[in-house]
């Protein structure tokens, strides 16, 4: 499916940092920390929050906190959104903070809503670990294997591969090495390294500032529990047993939110708002990895039907679970690397799941305000069958 969107106006993306496995925001429910960067995005707004109809948000791991699938609606609660306004859950894995915002713009461009709140959230760190075959009771003698809730998706049941399997055969496809990867990463790291000692992130970051069980939790824009900040590529080059894929070169679970808030021209209007980003368009793919990749098929049909080239973009996030996945989506399009994500990307800041997609969108929409480049081509690649992208 490729769309053209016609008068979609973003007038406000924020994130929270993006803290590491275990680390700051291991405690906080998905719902608030959701709303601390939608909180910061209506006031940069300057918009009433009884203006938004629609809250919608990727949370795919629900079990991260006891409201299960009432997060999304607890999201637009929080973040001051009537209580008489909607919410909506998405899951499509890695892409749901990135279908959410496509949700929000069918909205509008369907006149079910003139403004949405968009985005994703997820605190991995709270993931629970799982005993199954127990709720109707048990038997003596009887051994159970406790589950980890995050490994344990990573396998896809329809194929018997894991996600590391399937990045381990898209490198060794296209003949991507061992260096080839570490290197990327590395990369990615000192990119990132560079954006943040120049302070590019300060406007889309927002401080968390929450209060739970009568405990106060702050984490500051400069956040450095976000990152591999030991990230160091003689480490990388002896981690693993002679596979392409090591943890050095794949993306880490994390916590973390993004929030963007989507208008029509109408809303603009009326409210005197003004947009840092249009969406132009997306795409939405079904694909078969490793021959065929999502990413791939996506950012070729949105050029296509928004009928512009690789060379016209400016900047692209690619997203980087996987070094050999970025490289292979690059490696197939003929992208120069310089333009991939330009100040780090996943392999630094960690994957929330549900999160990523609406990172990826906010720090595009604020690269493309901050630095007036006339496009600004986000894609997302999604593992398995399915890839997006989207224009700004």
């Amino acid at each position: 499916m490729s769309v053209r969107a016609k008068g979609i106006f973003v007038v406000a993306a924020k994130r929270t940092p993006f803290c590491k496995y275990g680390g700051a925001m291991q405690m906080l429910p998905a719902s608030q920390v959701f709303a601390e960067a939608a909180k910061d995005a209506i006031r940069s707004a300057k918009l009433n929050p009884s203006v938004i109809d629609s809250t919608i948000v990727g949370n795919i791991n629900f079990l991260s906190q006891c409201d299960g699938g009432k997060t999304p609606r607890y999201c637009g609660i929080y973040s001051g959104v009537p209580i008489d306004k909607p919410s909506l859950g998405v899951n499509k894995t890695c892409g749901s903070g990135l279908q959410a915002i496509i949700t929000g713009a069918v909205e509008i461009l369907t006149n079910s809503a003139k403004a949405c709140l968009v985005g994703g959230t997820e605190v991995m760190s709270a993931l629970p670990m799982l005993v199954r075959d127990v709720r109707f009771g048990t038997t003596l003698n009887k051994s159970y294997v406790i589950e980890d809730y995050i490994q344990k998706p990573l396998l896809d049941t329809y194929t018997g591969l894991s996600q590391y399997d399937i990045a381990e055969k898209i490198a060794k496809q296209r003949n991507i090495t061992r260096e080839d990867v570490d290197r990327f990463a590395f990369g990615s790291y000192l990119k990132w390294k560079a954006a943040q000692d120049e302070n590019l992130f300060k406007s889309e970051i927002t401080p968390i500032k929450s209060i739970l069980n009568d405990k106060e939790y702050i984490i500051s824009v400069d956040e450095l529990d976000e990152t591999r900040s030991n990230n160091d590529i003689d480490k990388a080059a002896n981690l693993g047993d002679g596979n392409i894929i090591t943890d050095g070169n794949s993306a880490a679970p994390a916590d973390g939110a993004a929030a963007l808030i989507l208008v029509n021209d109408e809303v603009v209007k009326d409210q005197n708002l003004k947009p840092i980003a249009k969406l132009s368009g997306w795409a939405c793919v079904g694909a078969d990895p490793p021959n065929e990749l999502g990413a791939v098929v996506a950012i070729k049909r949105v050029l296509d039907y928004l009928n512009v080239t690789i060379e016209d973009i400016d900047v692209f996030e690619i997203n980087e679970t996987f070094a050999s996945e970025t490289l292979a989506v690059i490696k197939d399009l003929g992208i120069d690397e310089c333009k991939i994500n330009v100040n780090g990307g996943a392999l630094v800041l960690g994957n929330p799941v549900s999160a990523t997609g609406a990172r990826m969108a906010t720090h595009i929409v604020h690269f493309v305000k901050d630095w007036q480049y006339k496009d600004g081509n986000r894609c997302f690649f999604l593992r398995w069958w399915s890839g997006y992208s989207s224009c700004f």
